[in-house]
């Protein structure tokens, strides 16, 4: 649901502009409306970039944390000390981990350059540089060459002094002696390093350690993560502050400062008596059609789940509705008909209780979802008969659970095709009247009816009758702006675009497709792992090995598919018949950043 935003113009006078704002901010309710910030500004130019190197600070500790285990908090916290770090002190942390950072990967490319050296000049052998250096001091320059080794057999043949050093399955590595006459050789010639491979592998060895000895003082500066988090709130509450304070619009010769902005009616009242106790002038007015007014939603516990699957596209455009409520039980059922598989399901909502115990408190709306579709994919697997590839419904005791067989599948995809479609046709009409008045809709309606009258064509003859009012209504109604002429030359137009309609109801085949794919390759993998349970001794360990790799890839498969697919459903079909209107801007209060 898009709460109603109350837009706000605030009057203060250039004296007490700083204080104001600082208690705005501490309120923490009213989006302020400013020009982007000047670029050329040094202050704000420079705080943006202590921010990026905050959050590639913190962005490295996190993920240090999931791979090493670790938990980072202050080893030295203000409470315990009883004193509070300053704010450059802090950020030392942050400069000190660029600095270390940029010495690892100066390091770490070291280290690959040698590592790679060293792997190439392992066919040649311990060979002494210097002594390389000394023939070549003489005059007999040693140059290295790689061919096959039925090219060498060629190059033997010929009138020049060479060596074989070594050789694999497939080339020879062999050294060429010249004087005066530079020999040419169609062969690949390696240019051996300026380094003997036992220091190389030395230095190597020694930047090693280097690298761990950095990265252990990386860890303790990531001991200090807790601190840089709170600095870098600190630091984005300022910026915003300063952002807004040096771009406010200016009256009567600067002595008044202009603040429009947007307030969520709900929080009006709490608006209204912080600024009857401020040295202000308001007024609240009305949204107008041109306005580019913040959306705000608020939504409930299962709702909200699935407004992240909303912001992927986009948030709707204030005054119009916010289709999330209304897609998420779709989505999740969408979800559990394209993987369809109860022992995936299974697998899922436990992977996802482990997990809970051990990411964030913020990633656990996410895991809540990842567990909603997880049920729907266990109780759909149970209900089309599918448990890690193996069919229900030829087990005795359990085929009575199988609902679906694959043809009732299929037009089940179709009824959850005309369903939503339709659906989303009544939240556009209902939508319209709601912005422009009752008769904006019966266009819409008039889809409504006519598809509906279609499809009861094949039970009663009658139904003809409704075809005909729903054409009346999409040739009368479709422009109230037009006159009678010009709006059934755009109704007839309009009737044209059926056919698009009965292909986005085909389009939901593929939720029957998906989950029969699916289905498939469980099936497939089973049949293969079991071919080799009778191989004697490691038979039973080779079927389990091929058991788990092969679910385990169709489960990751089948799931990026089974998310994806709904979203084209959500995202083209659906948003598309419910008349979604994208270009939201989110609600962002002036508030203090914790």
């Amino acid at each position: 649901m898009i709460i109603p935003m109350e837009k706000i113009t605030i009057l203060i006078f250039h004296k007490v502009k700083q204080a104001f704002l600082s208690r705005l901010q501490d309120l923490g309710v009213v989006h302020i409306v400013h020009d982007a910030h000047d670029v050329s500004d040094d202050i704000l130019k420079n705080m943006e970039k202590r921010m990026q190197a905050g959050h590639a600070f913190l962005k490295a500790a996190r993920k240090a944390k999931n791979k090493r285990g670790r938990i980072y908090t202050s080893a030295i916290s203000p409470k315990t000390t009883g004193q509070k770090e300053k704010i450059e002190d802090v950020f030392s942390y942050v400069k000190s981990y660029q600095k270390i950072k940029d010495a690892v990967d100066k390091i770490t490319d070291k280290t690959v350059k040698l590592e790679r050296d060293i792997r190439n000049v392992a066919p040649w052998g311990e060979l002494d540089v210097d002594y390389i250096k000394k023939l070549k001091d003489a005059r007999l320059n040693m140059r290295f060459f790689i061919c096959p080794i039925k090219k060498f057999k060629e190059i033997m043949g010929e009138d020049i002094y060479c060596r074989q050093i070594s050789r694999d399955k497939t080339y020879v590595y062999f050294v060429v002696f010249e004087r005066d006459k530079r020999v040419e050789l169609a062969c690949d010639e390696f240019f051996y390093p300026e380094k003997n491979r036992k220091d190389m592998e030395t230095e190597s060895a020694a930047l090693r350690k280097e690298k761990k000895e950095k990265e252990r003082l990386i860890d303790k500066l990531f001991a200090r993560a807790k601190m840089v988090e709170e600095y870098l709130n600190k630091e984005k509450t300022a910026f915003a502050y300063l952002s807004i304070s040096r771009n406010l619009p200016a009256a009567a010769e600067n002595t008044v400062y202009i603040i429009n902005g947007w307030v969520p009616r709900p929080q009006k009242q709490k608006v209204e008596a912080f600024l009857e106790n401020e040295q202000a002038y308001f007024y609240f007015s009305q949204a107008k059609p041109e306005d580019m007014v913040p959306v705000f939603l608020l939504n409930n516990r299962f709702t909200r789940l699935f407004e992240p699957i909303t912001n992927l596209f986009s948030l709707p455009k204030y005054g119009t509705m916010d289709l999330t409520a209304f897609f998420a039980p779709f989505f999740t059922l969408f979800f559990g008909f394209c993987l369809s598989d109860a022992g995936y399901g299974l697998v899922i909502f436990i992977l996802t209780l482990f997990l809970k115990r051990k990411l964030p408190s913020d990633k656990k709306p996410l895991l809540n979802l990842v567990m909603i579709l997880a049920l729907s994919t266990f109780l759909f697997g149970l209900v089309a008969g599918n448990f890690f590839g193996v069919d229900l419904a030829r087990i005795g005791g359990i085929k009575k659970v199988v609902l679906f067989n694959q043809e009732q599948l299929f037009n089940f995809a179709l009824i959850l095709g005309v369903i939503q479609v339709l659906f989303g046709m009544f939240l556009k009409a209902v939508s319209r009247i709601r912005q422009f008045g009752p008769a904006a809709g019966l266009s819409t309606f008039g889809w409504i009816i006519m598809l509906c009258g279609l499809l009861c064509l094949t039970v009663t003859k009658t139904s003809v009758w409704a075809i005909y009012a729903g054409i009346t209504l999409i040739l009368l109604f479709n422009d109230l702006k037009a006159n009678i002429f010009i709006r059934i030359g755009k109704g007839l137009w309009e009737l044209y675009g059926i056919s698009g309609v009965f292909g986005d109801v085909l389009s939901y085949i593929r939720l029957f497709a998906l989950g029969i794919s699916s289905s498939i390759l469980g099936l497939v993998v089973n049949e293969i792992a079991l071919e080799f349970r009778h191989i004697p001794v490691f038979g039973f360990l080779i079927t389990f090995v091929i058991l788990v790799v092969g679910h385990t890839g169709n489960l990751l498969l089948s799931g990026l598919s089974s998310f994806v697919h709904p979203l084209r459903l959500t995202f083209v079909e659906f948003y598309k018949n419910a008349g979604f209107e994208a270009g939201g801007k989110a609600y962002n209060p002036f508030r203090q950043i914790k």
